[in-house]
């Protein structure tokens, strides 16, 4: 609970007494259902009731009922701590308004005295000069005084705000106190905490009470939860009751959404709970920074003083909003992060139940504020799988979960981006095998994105049915052979290799991205050993003429119709053996002039 200097009474009293009072109403439900679960056990008397099914409810009424004791104690204790801290900052917020008239006194008295003064010194100087008498002297003297007043006055405003500042950040830790105290924990007991600080430990020793309670008091939460097993955090999951499951996803969306081993349904509605809170979060801190009267954390009243930050705030909001318009039946939200620029996984597809799944990854420009074009990409993958293999259930997921180099030819000829984001699709792999192991998986990756997938799959523990790449923009040094990757099957398509300035239909990109940069490996040379096929041979579909996975004329590599999208499909789902074969392309006209001039210059 950071305090913004600039703003020591920032926060919305009003949602902090209504979470107060909704708390208060809480306890008292969960004491209405206490005595009611009380009057039952006393009215199961064994004169009415007999037998072992008897004492089970017994038992299982007599915990619910201290549980029921439990939590709403605890509602109480933080009904009380939030009224408190509500009290506080309107307090503050009282004071400041205060300060902040005052301020604006001593500015405006300050000025005044100011013009007053030069314009006395003025009048003396002209005075002196004609050997005139007069009282400018005085008045200036008296000016000076006035001036020096005022100037204290804000020295005493700047002092007071500044005691203000460290007042709201003790009225903070007092409230963390109390949320964090035993009456609030409950059956949070320190015993049980001790030494449990990976996520299978909490796992075992928590309770889901436990871990609600946890989600507003620990940050390192996420991080150890993290670090649990997935097939460890799966059979957890399964285990809990609707009713719990249904609390940890309101207690920590942002957790639940991203939790490896977690259903994928569960996941969709923690994660567009999470993205509908973010969205609200920034859009009422814009409203506050742009028209409040009062500073903010992104500047002061009338415009922003750090125009960074609020370009970043903007970036995010777009990128957020590109995953909720990206969004519709039949899709879930399967990842979604809270940092600049927000990444995300959208699944075309069912991912508990479909029997094939494939993660998508998109190469150089690709972000969440154009999540619509990549979420197309793979639903026409998703459809042209249908066609292949009617039979099976499907599911593709297009991944962007990891920033992609901007469009340009600097980022995308290093490896850094890459490096970067093969742990986070190699965590997602190990995530689904483990909660879905018996679903066929597979990887398919465009451009640059071919170059993160496949460093992915050299991770341990990360294993797929089948990798596909198609227009790639190299693989590094150290992949040079299928065998490197972790997959059973590696397949590579690619449209012909033409420069920009060509004429000729072709690729006039991936090229470029192996020659001039640290993956050279191109997936579809004879020494790889990749099964290659056909994207631009005018055999089973549109041949591509584009780098691009879709053009406004149909020719990218997943547009609907192409050789390419076909292949891809028969490659993902069992039948490779069909897909058509690679082209050996001849030198464009283009080419051949070229090649023709370099060599009568020899």
């Amino acid at each position: 609970m950071s305090v913004d200097a600039a703003d020591p009474g920032r926060g919305d009293v009003g949602g902090i007494s209504a979470a107060a009072s909704l708390r208060a109403s809480r306890a008292t439900t969960l004491r209405t259902a206490h005595d009611q679960v009380t009057a039952a056990i006393a009215e199961a008397s064994p004169e009415v009731w007999t037998g072992q099914s008897r004492e089970a409810f017994i038992v299982g009424a007599t915990a619910l009922a201290a549980e029921l004791s439990t939590l709403a104690g605890q509602a109480d204790a933080e009904a009380s701590a939030l009224s408190t801290y509500a009290q506080g900052v309107q307090s503050i917020k009282d004071e400041q308004a205060r300060l902040e008239l005052r301020r604006a006194d001593a500015t405006a008295d300050l000025a005044l005295y100011k013009r007053q003064k030069r314009t006395a010194d003025i009048e003396a100087t002209t005075d002196m000069a004609i050997g005139a008498s007069t009282d400018a002297q005085e008045r200036s003297a008296t000016y000076a005084d006035w001036i020096a007043q005022s100037e204290a006055d804000l020295a005493a405003v700047d002092a007071a705000w500044q005691d203000l500042v460290s007042d709201r950040e003790a009225v903070n830790r007092a409230c963390v106190a109390a949320l964090t105290a035993g009456d609030v924990q409950g059956a949070l007991a320190p015993s049980r905490l001790r030494g449990a600080n990976t996520g299978d430990a909490l796992l075992d020793r928590l309770s889901v009470t436990d871990l609600a309670v946890l989600a507003r008091t620990d940050p390192d939460l996420a991080a150890k939860l993290m670090s649990a097993d997935p097939v460890k955090v799966r059979d957890w999951w399964a285990g809990l009751g609707e009713g719990e499951r249904t609390l940890l996803i309101q207690a920590m969306p942002s957790i639940i959404g991203n939790l490896e081993g977690v259903a994928y349904s569960d996941r969709d509605t923690a994660n567009r709970m999470w993205l509908t809170q973010q969205i609200t979060q920034i859009e009422d801190d814009i409203d506050a920074g742009r028209f409040g009267t009062t500073a903010s954390s992104y500047g002061g009243a009338g415009g922003y003083q750090n125009e960074a930050a609020v370009a970043e705030m903007l970036e995010r909001l777009r990128g957020l909003k590109g995953i909720q318009d990206a969004l519709a039946p039949g899709r879930q939200l399967i990842s979604l992060t809270g940092g600049s620029p927000p990444l995300a996984a959208i699944a075309i597809g069912n991912m508990d139940t479909a029997q094939n799944v494939t993660y998508a990854v998109p190469g150089m420009g690709s972000s969440a504020e154009g999540m619509g074009d990549w979420v197309e990409s793979a639903r026409n993958v998703s459809a042209a799988q249908g066609l292949m293999a009617p039979g099976q259930t499907h599911a593709v997921v297009a991944w962007i979960g990891y920033e992609a180099p901007p469009v340009g030819p600097f980022g995308v000829l290093g490896t850094d981006f890459a490096r970067e984001g093969a742990p986070h699709l190699g965590t997602a792999l190990r995530g689904f095998e483990a909660t879905r192991p018996d679903a066929q998986l597979n990887v398919l990756a465009h451009s640059y994105g071919t170059t993160t997938a496949s460093i992915a799959l050299t991770e341990p523990g990360v294993h797929v049915d089948s990798f596909v790449s198609i227009g790639s923009a190299g693989l590094t040094p150290s992949i040079d052979e299928a065998s490197d990757l972790h997959a059973d099957q590696v397949f590579a398509g690619q449209a012909n290799d033409v420069w920009a300035i060509d004429p000729a239909p072709g690729d006039k990109w991936a090229w470029f991205g192996r020659a001039f940069s640290d993956h050279p490996v191109n997936p579809v040379g004879d020494d790889f050993g990749a099964k290659t096929f056909g994207v631009d041979t005018g055999k089973g579909g549109t041949s591509v003429t584009d780098h691009g996975v879709s053009t406004p004329d149909g020719t990218g590599y997943l547009d609907p119709g192409t050789e390419s999208l076909r292949n891809v499909a028969l490659a993902t789902t069992g039948r490779g053996d069909e897909v058509t074969p690679r082209l050996d392309h001849e030198p464009t006209l283009f080419q051949q002039a070229i090649i023709n001039a370099s060599q009568s210059v020899y």
